[in-house]
């Protein structure tokens, strides 16, 4: 099997990061609502939910960032 190209694992890498940062974002909202159905909390929960998933997803980047910058 041929393995990849460098060109193809780092458009490979920035894709994922790009889904990613969205979902971590949906995630932490979705369970953030879920948690206020739940306990009658609206919209608290959600924005707690929101402001845990965009920390994660900004984490997340500035990992990669690092990682990146790193291998100069």
């Amino acid at each position: 099997m041929i393995p990849p190209r460098r060109s193809q694992l780092e458009w490979a890498k920035y894709w994922i990061l790009g889904w990613s940062i969205p979902l971590s974002i949906a995630i932490g909202y979705g369970a953030g609502w879920w948690l206020d159905e739940r306990f009658s909390t609206t919209p608290w929960l959600q924005v707690a939910g929101f402001l845990l998933g965009a920390v994660a997803g900004l984490a997340q980047l500035l990992q990669m960032a690092n990682k990146d910058h790193g291998r100069d």
